[in-house]
């Protein structure tokens, strides 16, 4: 039976454990971090000197993306390398994504090629992380074990209701929980899970490892870190509205009702102080794994991977949340650093979250699984291509539906109330105006919404085709 000793074969060399001179993976996702809000992207509100190090030590992409602006569906394609939308079993967009069990997700991937496998912090897709190829967890953070206990903060210091993460505990290695490190979120949360992946980091030193941290911050409620102190007040975003324009698709969501609309300046000013204190408390907690990594003598045989599930609003556009597609919440940041990524380079290539899967494949030297959505961002980091990408495209609810073009035009279309935006973001990054209405532009808006409405019917998308203009 040649085929089959040739099929165990090659789960043998699959499974054989990797040199130790293989790179180790840091793969560093924040929470709700907009894409404007550290130094190497611009940021003026909150001091990142860790980051913006690691930035100039390797690639940054401005123009990177999540598809879904919302935690689960934007982690779990990032772990599976594909698009959830219109697969099968899936459901409605926003719900659980089913993951395909033919195809290995990124964890597995690296486990079978001898990776040492090691989940930290945040855990919000479904299944367990020893489900989803982990082979050990550091600090793990999910929901629910509060058997009835009260959340350890009520109210953040802006006097709002805590509404996000009631209910979630740290978790040991055998996944019983530890309400006594906190149920609910609290100032020390990131902390413990940093401290937690920084000791895993000094215990495999000498085994290549994937690590994956993820940070709760900054994602509300907004809660002071340890130690900090209330910064100036920071300024208003450009396109700074008190109330949205029109009705989104999220009016009632939660992440609108923590400030309610109408929202005066000084009341979006006060979230953000807070907000970009967090900011700092991620790049502290970044800069601790990389003093770890180099404690461990690992810095320099580590791919290190810093990015975010999705961006957030935070009075842009008269929103609070990260549910839409204007760039605050639909773009990430995103660096790559370490061996087989050039330094000091930025690159204006469109991608998405999924894309970090076939990348750290070829970036190891492994074979990429078939079926991946993903495409690997190697040519781009060569200097082979400019874009792996024509077009990306954004999807939430069955509310809004999104395409944006290497070269800078965006059309967002809402179904449910059949109207569309069209911006010039090479001219307007800040969307303030809406050319969708005007005559001069209207084969661009006809022509764009063809193309959205084709890659609607490509992935079997239950929203109403963006095909014609109603």
């Amino acid at each position: 039976m040649p085929g089959r000793r040739a099929q165990l074969l090659a789960a043998l060399l699959a499974a054989a454990p990797v040199a130790p001179a293989a790179p180790n993976v840091l793969l560093i996702l924040a929470d709700d971090l907009r894409p404007d809000a550290p130094g190497f992207a611009g940021g003026r509100d909150a001091r990142t000197p860790h980051l913006d190090a690691l930035a100039r030590g390797g690639a940054v992409f401005p123009r990177a993306a999540c598809s879904y602006p919302i935690c689960h569906v934007s982690r779990s394609e990032l772990l599976c390398g594909q698009l959830a939308l219109g697969r099968p079993g899936q459901g409605a967009p926003g719900g659980p994504v089913a993951f395909d069990p033919s195809s290995p997700l990124l964890p597995s991937r690296l486990a079978a090629a001898g990776w040492h496998t090691v989940h930290a912090g945040k855990w919000h897709v479904s299944g367990t992380p020893a489900q989803r190829g982990f082979r050990e967890t550091a600090g793990m953070f999910s929901g629910g074990g509060a058997a009835g206990k009260p959340a350890a903060v009520e109210r953040t210091p802006t006097g709002r209701e805590v509404t996000g993460y009631r209910g979630w505990t740290f978790k040991d290695a055998a996944g019983r929980p530890q309400p006594e490190l906190g149920v609910g979120l609290t100032p020390e949360t990131d902390r413990i899970i940093t401290a937690r992946a920084a000791e895993a980091i000094g215990r495999l030193r000498d085994r290549p490892f994937f690590l994956h941290v993820n940070f709760t911050a900054p994602h509300d409620p907004l809660l002071a870190p340890p130690g900090s102190r209330r910064r100036p007040e920071p300024g208003l975003p450009a396109n700074f509205r008190a109330a949205p324009d029109f009705e989104t698709g999220n009016a009632r969501g939660r992440d609108e009702r923590i400030v309610p609309a109408p929202r005066t300046p000084e009341a979006v000013r006060a979230e953000r102080e807070l907000y970009f204190r967090l900011v700092e408390e991620v790049d502290r907690n970044v800069g601790e794994l990389l003093q770890a990594l180099a404690a461990a003598g690992a810095r320099e045989r580590t791919l290190v991977l810093f990015s975010s599930d999705n961006g957030l609003a935070l009075g842009s556009h008269g929103l609070m949340g990260k549910q839409n597609q204007y760039e605050h919440s639909f773009n990430v940041p995103l660096v790559l650093a370490g061996p087989g990524v050039p330094a000091g380079r930025r690159f204006a290539a469109q991608c998405y979250l999924r894309d970090l899967y076939p990348t750290l494949c070829d970036l190891l030297g492994l074979a990429t699984p078939a079926g991946l959505d993903g495409r690997s961002l190697l040519p781009v980091l060569r200097g082979e291509r400019t874009e792996i990408h024509e077009a990306v495209f954004g999807y939430f609810t069955d509310t809004q539906r999104m395409i944006r073009t290497a070269d800078g035009w965006k059309l967002t279309w809402y179904p449910a109330i059949q109207r569309t935006e069209l911006f010039h973001l090479n001219g307007d990054p800040d969307e303030l105006h809406d050319l969708a209405g005007e005559p001069a532009h209207a084969a661009r808006l006809a022509d764009l919404r063809t193309r959205l409405g084709a890659w609607q019917l490509q992935h079997r998308d239950p929203a109403p085709p963006a095909l014609r203009r109603p």
